[in-house]
């Protein structure tokens, strides 16, 4: 039975085989497969090329805007609005980067001074002064300078 089925198979291979081979280069470049010659688009006798066309995307529903979605944090807003913030002091200039320094390096005391005197140069050709601190009154400008 099933060697039969076999060499019915081998047959039929050996057919193709030689089919191919008789076959010249021209005809090989138009070589199709013996199938039915139907369209894609036709399945049971039904054309579907036409239905696609009539169809088309006329039934396209388009999905709704996205909306954003309200954000209502009415206790953030209100812990802003009644925050009273004083006048900040400005800031003093940032000097350009110095190296890290660190304690367990030991480096020599020297160094530290010349540091600072780097960042107090800075200071000085930017033209930075030292606000006066509000908390001490009237006598702030006495008492900065000591």
């Amino acid at each position: 039975d099933i060697d039969t089925i076999l060499q019915k198979g081998e047959a039929k291979t050996e057919e193709m085989k030689q089919k191919l081979e008789s076959l010249g280069e021209s005809s090989l470049r138009n070589f199709t497969v013996d199938a039915p010659t139907d369209s894609v688009y036709q399945f049971e006798g039904e054309d579907y090329r036409e239905k696609q066309k009539i169809l088309g995307i006329g039934n396209w529903i388009e999905p709704p805007k996205r909306e954003r979605k309200a954000n209502y944090a009415v206790d953030a807003y209100f812990r802003e609005a009644l925050r009273v913030s004083e006048p900040k002091a400005p800031k003093a200039p940032r000097p350009p980067k110095q190296p890290i320094v660190q304690d367990f390096q030991f480096f020599p005391p020297r160094l530290f001074e010349l540091l600072d005197q780097e960042i107090y140069y800075f200071r000085q050709t930017v033209g930075y002064k030292v606000p006066k601190n509000p908390e001490l009154g009237s006598d702030a400008a006495r008492i900065q300078k000591e």
